[in-house]
């Protein structure tokens, strides 16, 4: 941005301070019902959604690029560019404009990254999207995999001469969308990844490198990410991040632990810097604790077959290889599943085959017990219809991006837990048994939400109604004041 402060109005100087505030991000910046991109955000956004580039205060003889799109279509236009690699700031006015003195206040309220996604429109359904995190040095590595659409985190440790190639190989078949890195590891990673980089601003390789007037950010990296061809948003991080004892303790903190021993990670000193930065770059970006992100999983690399990304393309497991081969992989051929999370679960145990026999096993008779009972397994089924896509529903509501009609799910997700657990009672295998002990009604969370919430909740909390009448007296009393206002 090199037009001068004193050549901009007061609110492209607030644009200029929030986009200080955030570098290495795309700033969508709420006028009205417009998001609006100025400067060399104006030109990127114009060129990669292939909108109009237009330009303010052309007539001051310093034109200032601008380009914009409807708040309504928003989400369209934020996933093209995360799937591009890019990271998008979104501020939004916290102030009713009609109430504001002067400028109006402007915040950004979460900036969106292709590792941290959690919006329906910018995900889908039946994968996961992890963020990943890898550090280490010489013979030892750790990686850690969060996906904050679910709430799911695991952590492994590798050590040996051939670390990073195994620490590799894991990553790549968890296919993230988004790994961070240290800075110093940077060498490392563009040789692995970078050097078929699809787009964007260069890697760094040391801070010798980077743009010396771009401000930095407590986390966020100056420059955009690098898109690998596999497709993974390359993200480096400042080195002060991976400090094991502040990883450490943001762990104990976000899961209300004394030790981290009972998660398996004592003496796993890269495990916990690569989930600890894992964990801290998902809080910041999305300013929001996770609370639902109540546990990590030790996991060794040897708990699975390890297949790397070139294997899984030759064996076609989970994409056809062929042209016009679409649902020839293996997973399309397999895949009856009715739940987002049903599909997740089988494309997970594709990807990293347990190698455990006792695992392996169970999930045969599992099978076998539904496939030799038609009944069961079309009964089951047909509740799973009503069901949705629980993982990611209590993400968003824990995450404070719930909709009313996502509550509405809920309930009638729930709903269908009594009638589940009923169905497999019978059932013979240990792992569709486990189901049944282990699934829980919550018979008061159902009850709570059949007396407070209406029968059709609307799309936003904003247009209101989303409260059933007779659930709280003060509630009824300021919506009856309304009525009669409206009426006289």
């Amino acid at each position: 941005m090199t037009t001068t402060n004193q050549n901009v109005t007061p609110m492209l100087r607030q644009y200029q301070e929030l986009k200080r505030q955030h570098p290495g991000t795309l700033l969508f910046f709420r006028l009205g019902d417009f998001y609006e991109l100025f400067f060399e955000d104006a030109i990127t956004g114009a060129r990669e959604l292939e909108i109009t580039l237009t330009a303010r205060h052309k007539e001051r003889g310093q034109p200032i690029p601008m380009c914009g799109v409807p708040h309504h279509s928003v989400a369209g236009h934020v996933a093209r560019l995360i799937r591009k690699g890019y990271r998008v700031a979104i501020c939004e006015q916290t102030e009713d404009p009609s109430k504001a003195k002067k400028l109006v206040r402007r915040e950004v309220v979460r900036v969106i990254t292709p590792g941290t996604a959690i919006d329906p429109n910018l995900i889908e359904a039946k994968e996961a999207v992890y963020l990943a995190a890898v550090c280490g040095a010489g013979e030892t590595f750790g990686a850690a995999f969060l996906d904050l659409s679910t709430g799911e985190f695991r952590t492994t440790e590798v050590c040996g001469q051939d670390a990073w190639a195994r620490i590799r190989a894991d990553i790549e078949s968890y296919t993230p969308r988004e790994l961070l890195f240290p800075r110093s590891l940077a060498p490392l990673v563009k040789d692995s990844y970078a050097g078929h980089a699809a787009h964007t601003a260069p890697l760094p390789l040391n801070d010798d490198e980077q743009d010396e007037s771009a401000p930095i950010a407590r986390i966020m990296p100056a420059e955009h990410a690098a898109t690998a061809s596999v497709g993974v948003a390359l993200t480096p991080l400042d080195e002060w991040l991976w400090e094991p004892t502040s990883c450490a303790s943001l762990l104990l903190e976000q899961f209300g632990a004394r030790t981290l021993e009972g998660y398996g990670l004592a003496g796993k000193v890269a495990a916990v810097s690569a989930a600890g930065a894992c964990l801290r770059y998902a809080r910041e970006t999305q300013r929001a604790a996770a609370a639902h992100v109540t546990d990590i999983s030790f996991f060794e690399t040897h708990d699975h077959l390890v297949l790397d990304a070139v294997t899984c393309r030759n064996l076609e497991l989970v994409e056809s290889l062929g042209p016009g081969a679409r649902g020839a992989s293996l997973l399309a051929v397999l895949d009856a599943t009715v739940t987002g999370m049903g599909a997740r679960l089988l494309r997970s145990w594709l990807l990293r085959p347990s190698v455990r026999r006792g695992e392996i096993e169970a999930r045969l008779s599992g099978v076998e017990d539904l496939h030799r009972s038609q009944i069961r397994r079309d009964r089951v089924r047909a509740s799973l219809k009503d069901v949705s896509d629980l993982e990611r529903l209590t993400g968003r509501i824990n995450m404070g991006t719930a909709t009313p009609r996502d509550l509405g799910a809920l309930r009638r997700s729930l709903n269908q837990v009594p009638t589940i657990r009923q169905t497999l009672s019978d059932a013979e295998a240990s792992l569709l048994q486990i189901i049944v002990e282990n699934a829980d009604e919550l018979p008061d969370v159902r009850e709570l939400i059949a007396r407070s919430l209406s029968d059709d909740p609307p799309v936003n909390f904003s247009e209101g109604g989303v409260i059933r009448d007779g659930f709280d007296s003060e509630l009824d009393e300021l919506r009856a004041i309304s009525r009669d206002a409206k009426q006289t």
